[in-house]
């Protein structure tokens, strides 16, 4: 395989070009979207920008987004159809895994296996939001109501 000149890199069966226009974007001159949560609501305080992206084997994306959490904002306990790893851009904030907070400050990288409930929040005694880019694979867009799936609590699932 030839890694010269514009050859197409095979994997799995995809032919993949480099393409600028799409694999180089910068997630800070970028639009912002809402996140939303499975049912489609809105994440109040939190929005995400589209970094690069691409299908890699068998139909696969793998991608990247920044995603920009104002105080007092939190991603309930969720899970992802795929591992993801969070890098920590700035200020500082929890990854909430397994009952246990856990701090999280700039310059952290944090994976979270497939299917995992995991939740984020940010540290209330800071007022500067929490910026991360989050890696994933498969990736789904920055506004995909697919993207995560709340975890309802059993008490709440029962009708408590």
């Amino acid at each position: 395989m030839s890694l010269t000149g514009n050859s197409p890199i095979e994997l799995g069966g995809n032919q993949v070009r480099f393409d600028p226009d799409t694999h180089i974007r910068n997630v800070f001159n970028r639009p912002e979207s809402f996140l939303y949560d499975s049912d489609g609501v809105v994440l109040k305080g939190i929005r995400g920008t589209a970094g690069a992206a691409e299908l890699i084997e068998r139909g696969v994306e793998v991608g990247a987004d920044r995603i920009t959490m104002e105080s007092g904002a939190e991603f309930e306990l969720h899970t992802h159809p795929g591992a993801h790893i969070l890098y920590v851009l700035s200020s500082r904030g929890y990854i909430h895994v397994d009952g246990v907070d856990y701090e999280m400050v700039a310059g952290d990288t944090v994976y979270v296996p497939a299917d995992y409930a995991h939740g984020v929040k940010t540290n209330h005694a800071v007022r500067e939001p929490l910026e991360l880019l989050s890696f994933g694979v498969p990736h789904l867009p920055i506004d995909s109501v697919s993207r995560m799936t709340v975890v309802k609590q059993a008490v709440a699932a029962a009708g408590a």
